[in-house]
């Protein structure tokens, strides 16, 4: 490999996986590729009609890898329905951390679960978009919230907290929120309450799927609006 660049090594490395994987070992039918290893400034973030800048959505460029490390993470069988790391978005000192239970498929929200949650820290949490971040409590789309995943996922999380530093959080979904406070009551038990978790205030309600699949939770929801707003201090601000 001598006087090769590290670009090129590693753009061999890939060659050689996709023949092996292709079952394509001697390079007879694969065309040689041509990657472009381009670094891009800005990237859509998981909710849709917002921008991040990439440290906002990648968290490897500021704390280290961490991104990468989930993204390579085999340490249960949610891996298995990975196809990339699901991208978060993730600000310095935010107002509100949300955490949703899992991605909903290769994104953290499904469409339909986007735009409530765009409504709820937009016009009922009446908070800028600077103020919030998300990312979820099992990295990787397992279709349904389960303590093995959450396990091996808890180091990811536990770290996004201490990079952050929210000054709350909100939990969506009644089995993330069971398995956070350590708690096994149903949601019905732990709305319209604050709990600290690693020092932080925090709350729970329904998920925006929750919502979309039972839209008589509306008036629940505005009224767990409502309550976590005068806890984090945004009531009285003009939605």
């Amino acid at each position: 490999m001598e006087g090769r660049t590290e670009r090129e090594i590693l753009l061999s490395m890939i060659d050689d996986a996709e023949r092996i994987v292709s079952g394509d070992f001697l390079g007879e039918t694969i065309e040689p590729v041509v990657y472009s290893l381009e670094e891009k400034k800005e990237k859509i973030s998981p909710v849709r009609g917002e921008t991040a800048s990439r440290s906002a959505a990648h968290p490897e460029s500021s704390s280290g890898g961490l991104y990468s490390e989930i993204a390579s993470c085999h340490s249960c069988t949610g891996y298995l329905s990975r196809s990339i790391a699901v991208p978060l978005v993730s600000r310095v000192n935010p107002r509100v951390l949300f955490i949703a239970p899992y991605p909903e498929g290769q994104m953290i929200f499904s469409p339909a679960s986007q735009e409530k949650f765009r409504a709820w820290w937009k016009s009922a949490l009446l908070l800028e978009e600077s103020e919030w971040a998300l990312t979820a409590a099992v990295k990787c789309p397992v279709g349904a919230f389960n303590k093995e995943a959450a396990d091996a996922c808890r180091k990811f999380l536990r770290a996004e907290m201490m990079e952050m530093k929210p000054s709350s959080m909100v939990i969506f979904g009644e089995s993330a929120a069971a398995y956070m406070l350590g708690k096994n009551l149903p949601i019905s038990a732990l709305r319209g309450r604050r709990f600290v978790i690693n020092h932080i205030p925090s709350y729970v309600t329904y998920s925006p799927s929750d919502y979309v699949a039972d839209p008589s939770l509306r008036k629940d929801i505005w009224n767990d609006m409502l309550f976590i707003r005068r806890e984090i201090g945004t009531e009285g601000r003009k939605s």
